[in-house]
């Protein structure tokens, strides 16, 4: 066995070696900007945030809660496991985060694209409309639409329209901005018709998005209630009665304690799943 060993270990030091000559890596520095991270972070509206700052957090905020659940009932595997489940929390909540952004987004650019249209309508051209939408748009995008004017004026119509495009990452922007790029490129006095049917089709989908978001939301109230339960209940019997709980404190019940709070976690995701709403992927990417 040991023979066999040694030589599956000198095999895949050969392997390692002669792939680290052969295809070198990117610099140390490239590996560390955790671009998948710093991606999340932006779509969920938290560009002030570093990616390692968040990494940092979440591995702190694990820590803590595995360091008070083992105060609290001191219970090593148990303890670890909340620990794993706390370092998971912070991106769970930025989830959230993203999805409400999201829907803000799309109510906002409705809104937006009412007024861009009324504008074209006044006589004025896209440019000019999107000025104004930079001073009197909604609330929620006009930080959007005014990098939008300061790039138009740096670099250009169409690259300034990729760059929030890609900075909104939203399928309803997507649309509006082909629309854009097309209407700049074509030229036609048509455009304002287009974003009067792009507003109605989207106001349309944004009140089912609407009901549909009410409905799922009193079921994800019921799953955290069925998954909070029975860890509010064990802790209190811990804190109040330490000797009913002993015979979880050696390592055969402390592994059976492990499995009933994975399978509460994946019970409660599982809820979580059943109740998403469908994801609209992008359209008209580059």
């Amino acid at each position: 066995m040991i023979p066999l060993l040694l030589s599956i270990a000198f095999g895949s030091a050969i392997y390692l070696l002669y792939e680290g000559l052969t295809n070198p890596r990117p610099p140390s520095s490239e590996k560390w900007r955790l671009r998948g991270v710093e991606e999340f972070l932006i779509r969920a509206g938290l560009r002030e945030v570093s990616p390692r700052g968040f990494v940092a957090f979440s591995l702190g905020a694990g820590a803590v809660v595995g360091g008070a659940t083992y105060l609290l009932l001191g219970w090593g595997v148990v303890s670890g496991m909340a620990a794993g489940l706390a370092v998971t929390a912070p991106t769970a909540y930025y989830v959230q985060r993203h999805d409400r952004r999201r829907a803000a987004l799309q109510v906002g650019l409705v809104e937006a694209i009412g007024q861009l249209r009324d504008g074209i309508r006044t006589g004025l051209s896209v440019q000019e409309a999107l000025v104004g939408l930079a001073r009197s748009g909604p609330e929620a995008l006009r930080p959007e639409f005014t990098i939008l004017v300061r790039e138009m004026r740096l670099v250009g119509f169409e690259p300034s329209v990729a760059a929030m495009r890609e900075r909104l990452a939203d399928p309803v922007f997507d649309v509006l901005a082909a629309t854009l790029l097309l209407n700049d490129r074509l030229g036609g006095r048509n455009v304002s018709q287009v974003l009067d049917r792009l507003a109605h089709a989207t106001r349309a989908e944004l009140l089912v998005q609407q009901e549909i978001r009410a409905f799922q939301a009193r079921n994800v109230l019921s799953a955290r209630i069925v998954a909070a339960v029975p860890l509010v209940m064990l802790i209190v019997l811990r804190q109040v009665n330490p000797g009913y709980l002993a015979m979880f404190d050696d390592w055969s019940g402390q592994m059976l304690l492990a499995g009933c709070v994975l399978s509460v976690a994946l019970g409660y995701g599982a809820m979580l799943w059943m109740t998403r709403l469908p994801s609209e992927g992008r359209v008209l990417r580059p």
